[in-house]
């Protein structure tokens, strides 16, 4: 068990986005374009382990203050530091490996992921807004892989949304780590600094705007529409439901504000994703 916490697993969720070319384009279904997805998926969630670690490692110390991440393996003493480097250090060299011989061009994109990341955990992570312009830029490089492996580019405004939705769920992210210094009466993440609630419930509310606004025009286009058929408008509903289902838990029930754990936790929101892929699988798969 200390392991699965170790790497994370729970957030494997993030990388599903691996997948986002294939099913955009209808071909999730097709044999090889499934398994190159699903093998990219693999050794993305295993790079991406890799430096949940190395960010786990640097940042000891603080997760030791903090309520709930005090109990993650490395801070809690359950795993040793220097256990955490070997196995770190051999998921990189799994990743990397099996994607040089597996697409070149996957083993490019993590590296990118990898050299981002390891910058952002040592230095950048501190630079705010910047830090969360970097956090989105991984959701890209996810979309990139899935491209990587298939060939399939997706609409700009989809890679627009991907990205103005991880910039949203970073910025929540951020109000978590506020609320629970508040909380405890003391700063105890030096990611916070240079934010604080009233300018991230301002900015948050700002990006599900233009996030609606970046759908309607994606999903009214003359290339989409004739794609999905004159009803994929409806797709919107969805959106809508859940966007206004997030703000409800961030500003009215006050909720754990971290967007993986929202998911995973709200079954409101569990159906309102479902519905809305369910809605896209049948338009383009039926």
């Amino acid at each position: 068990m200390k392991y699965i916490k170790l790497l994370r697993v729970n957030n494997y969720v993030k990388n599903f986005y691996i997948f986002m070319p294939a099913f955009f384009s209808g071909m999730l279904l097709t044999g090889d374009v499934a398994l190159n997805s699903g093998l990219a998926f693999v050794l993305f969630s295993l790079m991406a382990s890799a430096i949940y670690i190395f960010n786990d490692m640097r940042d000891i110390k603080e997760d030791r203050l903090h309520p709930t991440k005090r109990n993650r393996p490395i801070a809690s003493g359950a795993i040793s530091p220097k256990q955490a480097l070997g196995i770190g250090i051999g998921l990189v060299l799994i990743a990397l490996l099996g994607s040089w011989f597996f697409r070149i061009d996957l083993f490019y994109v993590l590296l990118a992921y990898f050299l981002l990341n390891l910058a952002y955990s040592y230095r950048l992570k501190h630079i705010a807004i910047l830090d969360i312009s970097i956090v989105s830029l991984g959701f890209i490089l996810r979309i990139e892989a899935g491209h990587a492996v298939t060939g399939i580019l997706i609409s700009k405004w989809l890679m627009m949304m991907v990205f103005l939705l991880s910039m949203f769920q970073a910025m929540a992210k951020r109000l978590d780590d506020i609320s629970v210094a508040a909380e405890q009466g003391v700063i105890s993440r030096k990611s916070i600094d240079g934010y604080n609630s009233d300018f991230l419930k301002i900015a948050l509310s700002i990006f599900s705007a233009v996030l609606v606004v970046c759908y309607i025009i994606y999903i009214t286009q003359p290339v989409s529409v004739e794609r999905l058929g004159a009803n994929s408008y409806f797709t919107v509903f969805p959106v809508l439901l859940g966007v206004l289902r997030y703000l409800q838990l961030l500003y009215v029930h006050k909720r754990n504000y971290n967007p993986v754990k929202i998911i995973l936790q709200d079954h409101f929101l569990q159906l309102v994703v479902l519905a809305w892929i369910g809605s896209f699988a049948f338009l383009l798969y039926v």
